[in-house]
């Protein structure tokens, strides 16, 4: 069986546990190890290592199939899929270390360069505190942005501060109870914190400007801004389905004799809502036909920008269909008993993310008019 029919198997189970998930969050054991035996810890991680080596479309129908589901799992199962394509890009011997065990390695990690590296002899000394970190209590190994430090000053990569990932195993960082959130609590998207640890030279993945390792990366990450989509529509997709299935029970509006199903008003809206989430859908997967890493040439930085603010429209149309079944469920949806509410906060949390800012769109006119420049490293 494929990772998506294992995945749609999993979901009876995925939804025992969301209430579960959201208080405690993370995940469960249980759910963990489901997830791990239908695949979902190795979509992305190397093919030489025992990875699944997923496409992309098929790595987002996972995450989307679980985001109809919990959208906080399908968030997480994403950032780890993410995580691994990082470590993919560390050097050979490296990434053999950390796969020595198996495909299956949770990982974590932050792409934002919020703490600061020295060079040292054999690597770098850091330091630092990174907020958004997805499922960091489950990590086996972290990933993380700093910039460089050589003596007191800051290095450069032509005109920009230089940065490195550096890639620790989660021994070596703290994990800060910062996650307390709107949305998406399920995720435990605490901050890391790290005071002069140690990363050998050989677990940095250099992100030169104009290099191979860093252009990987960079597509890399940019391709992982559909993930967020992905998990996105597929929340709006399940506030569909639970705002069918009220009209379809009888619910009938405050002072109405009429049921909603019966209305022509809802139905109206309805449609537009599902129409609202194939737009998004077909989005989506239009710019998810090539490979991971796959964009390579001196339309590289245009094509990252194209993808990133594609991710953000398709997230902004699944708020949209969102936030429309909430209010046609009426008060109903407005108890924390009702998935919906869930739902709301989830999707609302997630449009918040970076990639999904209009900073996205800004950065792809940009790039349309001759000003967007190479787009840096990442």
């Amino acid at each position: 069986m494929t990772t998506l029919q294992l995945v749609r198997d999993l979901l009876p189970e995925v939804v025992k546990h969301a209430d579960e998930v959201e208080r405690v969050r993370g995940l469960p054991e249980q759910l963990l190890d489901g997830l791990r035996a239908a695949g979902c810890l190795r979509m992305l991680a190397p093919v030489e290592h025992g990875g699944t080596g997923l496409s992309v479309p098929d790595t987002l129908r996972v995450v989307e199939t679980l985001g109809t589901a919990d959208g906080s799992v399908a968030w997480m199962v994403g950032q780890v899929a993410l995580s691994q394509l990082i470590i993919g890009c560390a050097p050979a011997a490296t990434v053999a270390a950390i796969f020595a065990d198996g495909p299956d390695v949770y990982a974590a990690g932050a792409v934002a360069p919020k703490g600061r590296a020295t060079e040292v002899d054999g690597g770098w000394r850091i330091s630092g505190q990174w907020p958004f970190v997805t499922g960091c209590e489950r990590a086996a190994w972290v990933y993380l942005n700093c910039v460089l430090l050589r003596g007191r000053a800051v290095a450069l990569d032509g005109d920009r501060p230089a940065t490195r990932i550096m890639l620790l195993p989660a021994a070596d960082v703290t994990v800060v109870d910062t996650w307390h959130t709107l949305g998406l609590r399920g995720t435990g998207s605490h901050d890391l914190a790290v005071s002069g640890g140690f990363c050998p030279a050989e677990r940095a993945v250099e992100l030169v400007p104009g290099s191979a390792t860093a252009a990987r990366a960079a597509m890399s990450i940019a391709q992982s801004s559909l993930i967020i989509a992905a998990a996105a529509l597929g929340v709006a997709e399940a506030a569909l389905r639970d705002v069918v299935e009220l009209a379809a029970g009888g619910k009938r509006p405050a002072l109405s004799a009429k049921r909603l199903a019966a209305s022509a008003a809802f139905q109206e809206r309805l449609g537009e809502a599902r129409m609202v989430v194939q737009a998004g859908r077909a989005l989506l997967y239009d710019q998810a036909r090539d490979e991971w890493g796959g964009y390579a040439g001196p339309d590289a930085a245009l094509r990252r920008a194209q993808v990133r603010a594609a991710a953000a429209q398709a997230t902004a149309l699944a708020v949209r269909a969102t936030d429309a079944a909430f209010e046609l469920a009426g008060g109903t949806a407005v108890y924390d008993s009702s998935p919906l509410s869930r739902r709301l906060r989830d999707v609302n949390t997630a449009r918040q993310h970076f990639v999904a800012s209009r900073n996205s769109y800004a950065a792809f006119g940009a790039h349309l008019v001759g000003e967007g420049g190479d787009g840096g490293p990442l």
